[in-house]
Parts: structure tokens; C-alpha cells; sequence
């Protein structure tokens, strides 16, 4: 039971605070830090956890494996910070989560990241040509692009696109791997 505790309810948690993170982008373009630390305060959660537990095979990425990962997709998000392709919310949200990816799945991340990126600066484009709404929220995505703002993207929607992807490709889901833990 405790291996549910320390690994499953800290990444379908984190996946919810990611939800959350995505919409406050969409409707506001901000990510409030809070959410961003609470990602970290339950990675942290879980590590502590598992290192009083035998859980071989391991579930998710170790403490080096997340401390790399996180060094690297915030020197990363800094540089797209730097050029204004992200702002500072979506760079701390992509190193909130660095920590539950680990440096094995920096891959899988960055490609469905960057490919729903590409997709919603499409739709951003498509906004700013189109104009299909009428009266959007004042401060939210659609209301900047509405108004032929192209820098504005609610990256966070690309970054837990990108970050639940990981998670499935990383196995964190994998039924077998609890039942083999189970088993013991």
C-alpha cells in the first residue's frame, strides 16, 4: 500500500497540478508558483518515501537522475526564457516537472512538448487571422491573440502534454511493474 503512497498518488497529483497549471495559462497566461512548488514538494514526498522502501524495480527516475534533469530542462527554459519563446512561468513549471521526468525521458518530453508548442502557436496564428470569437476574456490567451499579440502562447498546455507523455513512456503507469513489486 505504501508503494501507492510514494509513487502513484505523487504523479497522478502532479499531473492534476499540471492541469491546473495549464488552465490558469490558458485563461491568464501565468502560472502561479504555488503549483510549481507543490510539483516539487510532492517529488520530494515521494523520494523521501521510497528511500525507506525496497522498491526495486524503481518506479521513478532517482535523485541524481532528477537533480540532472532538472539542470538541464531549467538551462533549457532560461535560454527560451532569454529569447522570449517562454515565459518565466512555463520555465518554472518545465523545471518543477524535470524532477519526475529524470534525464531518461528529457526525449520523450521535449518532442510532444515542442510538437503541441507547434501546434498551439498554429492556432495562435489561426487566432490572429481569424478572430473567431467575439468577446474573450480580457488578459487570456485568445484575447491577446484576438488582438495580434504572436508572443503570447499558453506554453503550459504544451509542457503537461509533454510531461504526461513522459510518464506513460517511463512506465510510471505500468501495472506489471507495481504487481512485481507486490509480489515480493
Amino acid at each position: 500500500m505504501l508503494i501507492f503512497i510514494f509513487t502513484l498518488f505523487p504523479i497522478i497529483a502532479s499531473i492534476l497540478i499540471g492541469i491546473l497549471c495549464a488552465v490558469s495559462d490558458f485563461k491568464q497566461l501565468k502560472i502561479p508558483n504555488e503549483y510549481n512548488l507543490i510539483v516539487i514538494g510532492l517529488f520530494v514526498f515521494a523520494q523521501i518515501g521510497l528511500f525507506f522502501m525496497d522498491t526495486s524495480p524503481h518506479i521513478l527516475p532517482t535523485i541524481t537522475s532528477a537533480l540532472i534533469a532538472g539542470f538541464i530542462l531549467f538551462a533549457m527554459s532560461v535560454a527560451m526564457f532569454l529569447f522570449r519563446l517562454m515565459g518565466a512561468g512555463d520555465s518554472k513549471m518545465m523545471t518543477a516537472f524535470a524532477f519526475f521526468i529524470g534525464v531518461k525521458q528529457i526525449p520523450v518530453f521535449l518532442f510532444y512538448m515542442m510538437t503541441t508548442g507547434a501546434v498551439l502557436a498554429v492556432a495562435t496564428l489561426l487566432l490572429i487571422k481569424y478572430k473567431p470569437f467575439k468577446a474573450p476574456r480580457e488578459g487570456s490567451w485568445i484575447f491577446f491573440a484576438q488582438q495580434g499579440d504572436k508572443t503570447k502562447v499558453p506554453y503550459g498546455i504544451a509542457i503537461l502534454v509533454g510531461v504526461v507523455c513522459a510518464y506513460l513512456y517511463g512506465g510510471y503507469f505500468d501495472v506489471q511493474t507495481y504487481l512485481s513489486i507486490f509480489a515480493r
